[in-house]
């Protein structure tokens, strides 16, 4: 074939090209370095990608270097080639983008220079093991100039040592990847949220599922905690059908048994009230849902729904019918008011006794309308000191009717929310002429507390007059026992007001079962109690109703679906020892009383002299607390913990001391309860937090790393503030948040549970070790157990104390460490003080241990220095 003209030009004019590459390279070589060495024939093997070793051909011809050269520079992949010791021998233009650089200024420089600093570490060790293994590596890192992120495949050359690095830009896909984990995250957020709520609601879930071929009884049944607690399972998964009909009321079987039939065979959902037996031997009521009936590819019928304890409902249902009828048919005339003083609802018999109708009454200001009333006047003023003074007041009017005077007993009560606002008044219209029972009933009320039938102020001072008189009379003794319920406040903010009453009520009649029939009950208001015990012998007799009042009062309270317990503190007076006048004896005894509260309640006292010097030294210590924290009063001391099986020290807890100024060293129950009082338990406690961080912080630098414990007041539980104030102790301490252990009691948590147990949650989450102290001294059920986030109980101390003897106590602990190892809870035991009682709770499976019986509280100092027993 023979060749054109063009095609002549053509070969000499890459004949010419290559020509002078040569030459320029030649030039190179001899002395001016430029990036193009590395395309070059050098001498020296280790910098030239052409040069041979003399046995084996050259890694490209030189017909092929400017190829490759133009290859290299143009390619849109981000390439690089980097000697032994990582410095950039030659760079591409893509990879001078993705680094922001040009070629020029990269070459001869180092790559990990480019790199972000967290990343330059390790692209060292990865170079590293390639050059030692010569197999190729994937990395991944982020530039630090443009903040590209990009995935780097290096190959090592084995003839030159040379790496040569391909880098794709990944920024996108990361970013993308980021969105879609983001998104992954958020979902798995929301899914743990849903779950928390349905599991913190007292909704309890069910499924069903039954095969094909399946008859109904086959049936088998799966709950969660909450539906399975509703039923009463021990395990709530897959229950038998014949299992789960044996909790159904008998009422109920054939209303269960038509429902799950209807479902499965015409696929139609149920909304139905049940009855089931209960373990104790009573029945609850139980809405019984199902919403969800679907069948699957094999011909399954899967159901699901929900269940709700509605007993509390029925049963107010059933009281408002009662109240109801009770209402209607009452012989007593009553009406009820809103906030205004408007009349909103009225019985049959105060229309009869006023003489009019429900439409002349409804809507009324004037609760007994003042036409006919003999003394309209004094009846104005009543109404009026009502509205302005929120007293409940009480009259007796004549009313004039049908040209006959009848005298008329008028009581209104007002009725208060929970914020102890006025939402209503409830009057009640009585004609006293119509016989002598009736005054009777009139003076019952006027001398009886409306709510437990107990004697109220009024009938008490009476008989405490009478009981003074004969008393003196005949040289005998009384006593006058002032009575308070411990924490009662906390029942009425938890479960409201209608439960509190009806706890009231019960309280009144143990106490009355405690007394003789010429001793006197009393309620004061509220959840105060007087005994009037009349013609004692020894003040032990007093002491031994006390003993008695406590523990029955101690016992557990069943009202409605709460199970629950209360204690109580009992002051004591006595007559003539302690006063011989009525207002002085109450005064004292309430005073005896306030002490038994202060050292801890759940506890009687006798008034003495001394107690009026403890008022007066409380009043001190409570000025002196508001200058403690200023003036550096405070310290910590230590107590170590120890693990039971190895005797090492896994922990020590934090307590709290005031060196006051007068008094000495003072132990937190001197002070405590008055910083609770006047608000100022927040700030110290905020003190206790950092004080002991920063001893952690001191004792990590010395290597001697252990967890500090720190007790919790519940007022500083329901402080908003906690969360970042332990938050804040921790990062400027630089401790991690296993070095902390919070200290809560059962007590703290049942006051507000929802609010405590998200706290708690988040502290867990955190990291923060949460412990429940003093546990069995208190009212927790074991399905709040499960859901506070706790990872270690302490069993409180008296049980501790109670090991070895006859004491029904004696077995307690060995029964708590048992139920805390079916739940994957660390026990502890705090107060052993003796080595008896620590080898017993070692016998009985306790994990940890402190008490005197290792060391007393320490000062930090002499911690570290404590020898421990091995």
């Amino acid at each position: 074939m023979q060749n054109d003209g063009n095609s002549e030009k053509r070969m000499k004019n890459s004949r010419e090209f290559r020509q002078k590459e040569d030459e320029s390279s030649s030039g190179k070589i001899q002395g001016d370095a430029t990036p193009d060495d590395l395309f070059q024939t050098d001498p020296d093997p280790s910098n030239n990608l052409f040069a041979t070793t003399g046995e084996t051909d050259p890694l490209f011809s030189e017909n092929n270097r400017t190829d490759y050269r133009r290859m290299f520079e143009k390619v849109p992949a981000a390439m690089l080639v980097l000697d032994k010791s990582g410095k950039i021998l030659k760079a591409n233009y893509a990879a001078a983008r993705l680094l922001g650089h040009t070629p020029v200024r990269l070459e001869q420089t180092f790559f990990a220079d480019y790199l972000k600093k967290a990343d330059r570490d390790s692209f060292l060790i990865v170079t590293k093991k390639l050059k030692s293994s010569r197999n190729h590596s994937i990395w991944e890192g982020q530039t630090a100039k443009t903040e590209r992120i990009f995935r780097m495949r290096s190959f090592s050359d084995d003839k030159n040592q040379n790496l040569l690095l391909s880098l794709e830009d990944i920024t996108d896909e990361k970013k993308k990847l980021g969105r879609e984990e983001a998104r992954a995250q958020q979902l798995q957020e929301d899914s743990q949220l849903y779950r928390m709520a349905v599991e913190r609601s007292e909704i309890g879930l069910w499924k069903a599922s039954l095969s094909k071929k399946q008859a109904m009884e086959e049936m088998h049944f799966h709950f969660s905690d909450k539906g399975g607690d509703i039923f009463g399972f021990v395990s709530f998964a897959d229950i038998g059908f014949t299992q789960f009909m044996d909790t159904i009321h008998s009422d109920s079987v054939e209303k269960i048994r038509g429902a799950l039939r209807s479902a499965i065979n015409s696929k139609i959902g149920f909304d139905i009230e049940i009855r089931i037996n209960k373990p104790n031997g009573d029945f609850a009521w139980v809405n019984w849902k199902c919403f969800l009936i679907e069948e699957n590819q094999t011909g399954a019928i899967l159901l699901e729904g929900i269940a709700l304890d509605i007993t509390s409902h029925k049963t107010t249902e059933k009281a408002l019918a009662i109240a109801s009828s009770l209402f209607e048919n009452n012989r007593d005339g009553i009406f009820i008011a809103d906030q205004t003083g408007r009349i909103t609802v009225v019985n049959y018999q105060f229309t009869r006794m006023t003489g009019l109708s429900q439409e002349q009454i409804m809507g009324n200001h004037q609760w007994y309308l003042q036409p006919g009333i003999s003394d309209s006047s004094c009846y104005s003023q009543l109404c009026d000191v009502i509205i302005c003074t929120d007293h409940e007041e009480m009259a007796t009017f004549e009313k004039n009717r049908e040209q006959r005077i009848e005298p008329t007993y008028l009581t209104i009560k007002i009725v208060r929310d929970m914020d102890e606002k006025i939402i209503s008044y409830i009057g009640v219209l009585l004609d006293i002429s119509q016989n002598d029972f009736l005054e009777d009933h009139t003076r019952y009320m006027i001398e009886h507390d409306f709510l437990t039938g107990l004697p109220n102020r009024i009938l008490l001072l009476d008989r405490l007059g009478q009981t003074l008189i004969a008393a003196e009379r005949n040289h005998r003794r009384a006593a006058v026992m002032f009575l308070d319920l411990d924490k009662f406040k906390h029942i009425n903010d938890t479960l409201g007001h209608a439960i509190g009453d009806r706890l009231l009520q019960q309280v009144a009649q143990r106490l009355t079962q405690c007394v003789r029939k010429n001793d006197t009950v009393s309620r004061q208001g509220g959840d105060e109690f007087v005994i009037l015990l009349s013609d004692i012998g020894e003040a032990d007799d007093a002491a031994m109703v006390a003993n008695n009042i406590m523990h029955t009062l101690s016992q557990n309270y069943q009202i409605e679906n709460y199970e629950m317990s209360i204690t109580s503190s009992i002051g004591i007076a006595l007559f003539p020892e302690d006063g011989k006048e009525i207002d002085t004896l109450l005064k004292n005894a309430d005073t005896a009383m306030y002490h038994a509260k202060e050292n801890g309640r759940n506890a009687y006292q006798f008034f003495n002299a001394e107690m009026n010097l403890h008022l007066i030294e409380r009043s001190q210590l409570e000025e002196d607390l508001k200058t403690a924290l200023k003036n550096g009063d405070f310290f910590l001391e230590y107590q170590p913990i120890i693990d039971m099986h190895n005797q090492h020290m896994t922990g020590v807890e934090a307590f709290l001391r005031w060196n006051h100024p007068q008094f000495g060293i003072l132990m937190p129950s001197r002070f405590l309860s008055i910083a609770e009082n006047t608000g100022l338990i927040g700030p110290i406690g905020e003190w206790v937090i950092n004080t002991a961080c920063k001893q952690a912080k001191k004792w990590k630098d010395q290597g001697f790393s252990k967890t500090v414990s720190v007790n919790l007041s519940s007022i500083q539980l329901k402080q908003k503030d906690l969360l970042g104030t332990i938050k804040n102790a921790l990062e400027e301490n630089d401790l991690t948040p296993d070095f902390l252990e919070l200290q809560i009691t059962e007590g703290s948590i049942t006051e507000n549970i929802r609010t405590v147990i998200d706290l708690l949650n988040e502290l867990r989450n955190m990291g923060v070790k949460i412990a429940l102290d003093n546990f069995g001294n208190g009212c927790s059920s074991i399905s709040h157990l499960k859901r506070v986030p706790i990872e270690k109980i302490k069993i409180d101390p008296s049980f501790i104390r109670a090991l070895g003897t006859q004491s029904s106590d004696a077995d307690v602990a060995g029964a708590i460490i048992a139920m805390a190892k079916n739940l994957n809870l660390k026990v502890s035991a705090g107060g052993v003080e003796t080595t008896d009682q620590a080898n017993r709770l070692k016998e009985i499976g306790c994990d940890e241990y402190q008490g005197y019986v290792i060391s007393p509280t320490l000062p930090a100092k002499e911690i570290n220095r404590l020898q421990l027993p091995n």
